[in-house]
């Protein structure tokens, strides 16, 4: 049986783990998505870093998309300052703001009070409910840091960029992935082990 010290654990892994992986890929990104860093004179990995958290705004900076797969993948620079499919649009700037950060601390909080009940044979409960809280928190560092989240997958109907699903990030798919598998995990506390 897994010890209770496990599912923090396993927690604090997909948490690090999730977490620099999005934001490395927002930080590619930038990089290769946007002018900003050769605009800002940044050519050391150290000076990137620095403006990469420094530097706003950039989508008048944004190159071309770049396709990975023509007929549905491209990779494209958008700052998305709204919930996920627009959510949020109808506020203002400020308002929209203190609303995502109140709900965003109220999600974060909630998650790691139903975490915390988990019993220790519940790993697949952990790993999504981990996958959500890293998925919530890596928007919310955005949020934090900038206003707006850093979106840059897009993906859309044969040949068809008009006919799309919204850009997303990958914080969006932990999110969407754990919040799906919770859906069909089923609920309740596990069957006790026969000795």
């Amino acid at each position: 049986m897994r010890s209770a010290a496990a599912k923090w654990r396993l927690l604090a892994a997909i948490f690090l783990l999730g977490l620099l992986a999005d934001q490395a890929t927002k930080f590619l990104a930038v990089d290769r998505l946007t002018t900003a860093f050769q605009r800002a004179g940044a050519h050391t990995a150290g000076a990137k870093l620095q403006a990469f958290w420094s530097l706003r705004h950039l989508e008048p900076v944004a190159t071309e998309p770049f396709y990975v797969f023509r007929p549905w993948w491209r990779m494209a620079y958008v700052e998305n300052p709204n919930a996920a499919f627009g959510l949020g649009s109808f506020l203002a700037p400020g308002p929209r703001y203190a609303v995502f950060v109140l709900f965003a601390v109220g999600a974060l909080a909630a998650i790691l009070w139903f975490y915390r009940r988990l019993q220790p044979g519940q790993w697949l409960h952990q790993v999504t409910l981990a996958l959500v809280f890293t998925g919530a928190t890596g928007n919310f560092v955005d949020r934090l840091a900038r206003r707006y989240v850093i979106d840059f997958i897009e993906w859309y109907w044969w040949n068809r960029p008009d006919l799309r699903w919204p850009t997303f990030n990958l914080a969006d798919s932990y999110l969407s992935v754990g919040i799906v598998l919770l859906l069909f995990l089923p609920q309740g506390k596990p069957a006790p082990k026969k000795v």
